[in-house]
């Protein structure tokens, strides 16, 4: 079976194994998994970056939910930071899609001798030194033995009341306006790149909050489905989003996050520090390789 999207063919079971493996890296880490969707939508099955993207949300929505669920019942789920976080994050997403809006028509740059529109050269720009810096951090901050110990980051020693305690990740006396801000620059960059902003906030709840990989997996997921669902009306207002393409998509990526939300309990934090890190610089060499064809 196959769908035809703007003259391109697209198989079914391609687009539902791709969802079922992003949905096993997205219920490992704790992320939507729009981040790697996109790239491989758009690069391996050439599926047009409209319709992928807006395919990419809706499967954010899917992952997101089940890992959740999963999350929230093996306890891993710190909600009341994802409450804080929440507010700014929203914000946060209108002002970064804004800024996507505005870069609309200034023109192109040349980058490798080929002509790019600014936007997505700007797009394509965040993502490659965002997600490299955040793959090197991730490889070289995992050391044994201290790797399992949770130790406040400088963001839960900042002295700005009021205050919260985040039982679930061990942590007393944390400002919830330095929660709250970290949601918004989060939302930022969601809205910028297009996704649902969970592979930003990870690193932030490990580095600088001093979460546990598990328990930093298992929080900010709400942040990463309020996201998606405002970032996917958005998307179906402009007729973006197919559901030829979104419910085989969402059906492989649902079930397959399940699997990788039970990996998180079974592997080492230093392997899915690592393997996240892998993730990462993958998903940089997928764009730019389409970036330079």
């Amino acid at each position: 079976m196959t769908l035809v999207l703007d003259g391109h063919v697209v198989s079914v079971a391609a687009v539902t194994a791709l969802g079922a493996g992003v949905g096993v890296v997205a219920g490992m880490f704790g992320v939507g998994g729009g981040f790697l969707m996109v790239p491989l939508m758009h690069v391996a099955l050439g599926i047009p970056l409209p319709f992928a993207v807006g395919a990419a949300l809706c499967q954010t929505i899917a992952t997101g939910l089940a890992a959740f669920l999963r999350y929230r019942k093996l306890g891993l789920a710190e909600w009341r930071f994802d409450a804080i976080a929440l507010a700014g994050s929203l914000v946060g997403v209108d002002a970064g899609t804004r800024l996507l809006l505005a870069m609309e028509g200034m023109g192109t740059v040349v980058v490798a001798g080929k002509p790019l529109a600014v936007q997505r050269a700007v797009v394509s720009g965040v993502y490659a030194v965002s997600f490299t810096v955040l793959a090197y951090v991730l490889w070289c901050k995992t050391t044994p033995g201290v790797d399992e110990e949770v130790q406040p980051g400088p963001l839960a020693r900042i002295r700005l009341p009021p205050y919260i305690d985040l039982p679930a990740a061990g942590l007393r006396r944390v400002s919830a306006p330095a929660v709250a801000y970290t949601g918004l620059a989060n939302g930022v960059l969601a809205g910028l790149l297009g996704i649902g902003g969970g592979i930003m906030m990870i690193p932030i709840l490990l580095y600088g909050f001093g979460f546990h990989i598990r328990r930093a997996a298992g929080s900010g997921i709400l942040i990463v489905l309020a996201v998606a669902v405002l970032a996917t009306v958005q998307h179906a207002h402009y007729r973006t989003i197919h559901l030829g393409l979104v419910i085989p998509l969402m059906v492989g990526a649902a079930l397959a996050a399940q699997v990788g939300a039970n990996l998180t309990r079974t592997l080492p934090a230093r392997t899915l520090r690592r393997g996240l890190a892998v993730v990462l610089l993958a998903t940089v060499a997928a764009l730019l390789f389409k970036l330079t064809r």
